[in-house]
């Protein structure tokens, strides 16, 4: 009898413990890009196609390689910061600038045709190593969440610079709180 009644007391606080109250804290939502485009100095009127591979580069001072990200921000009311949260082996200044954009990027932008170039809100140095990248500069990094679709542009830094990141893993993300 008393090891039916302690098994029945075991079993009863351990079912009572799963019954604890749910965790109401708000939770952030990370947002990462739906479209990347990559834009090339050398080939100024070449549409190339959406991607997940993107890259900014530059070599030499000359073949910039920039990158065009659409940012949709669904049900983000509240305020969103942008971070970047790694990278394949970067090489040269590692260093990013990101810049608003007049749209989001379309299938078809190209050097000389896409969205202009607006505001600097931050650059970024990405580790060797491909982790979180340090904000150098945060000129407008955090904002209130729009409420649609947005579009970026991504810059190289200095004359030497190269970093590739997948969209769907790495790279910038819009986090909403």
């Amino acid at each position: 009898m008393k090891l039916t009644l302690i098994a029945a007391v075991s079993i009863l606080s351990t079912l009572a413990s799963g019954l604890a109250l749910p965790d109401l804290t708000p939770r952030a939502t990370t947002v990462r890009p739906a479209i990347g485009i990559v834009i090339k100095e050398d080939a100024p009127n070449t549409p190339f196609p959406p991607t997940n591979s993107v890259e900014v580069s530059r070599s030499g001072g000359k073949h910039t390689v920039k990158t065009l990200l659409g940012f949709p921000v669904p049900g983000c009311t509240g305020t969103c910061t942008f971070s970047f949260i790694g990278s394949n082996p970067p090489s040269g200044s590692r260093t990013l600038q990101l810049f608003t954009s007049g749209r989001s990027p379309v299938n078809g932008d190209t050097w000389n045709s896409h969205a202009f170039t607006n505001n600097h809100i931050g650059t970024f140095l990405v580790p060797a190593n491909g982790g979180p990248a340090t904000v150098v500069e945060n000129h407008g990094l955090t904002f209130d969440c729009p409420a649609t679709t947005t579009g970026y542009e991504v810059q190289p830094v200095g004359d030497d610079d190269s970093v590739t990141w997948d969209i769907t893993t790495q790279g910038f993300i819009l986090t909403c709180t």
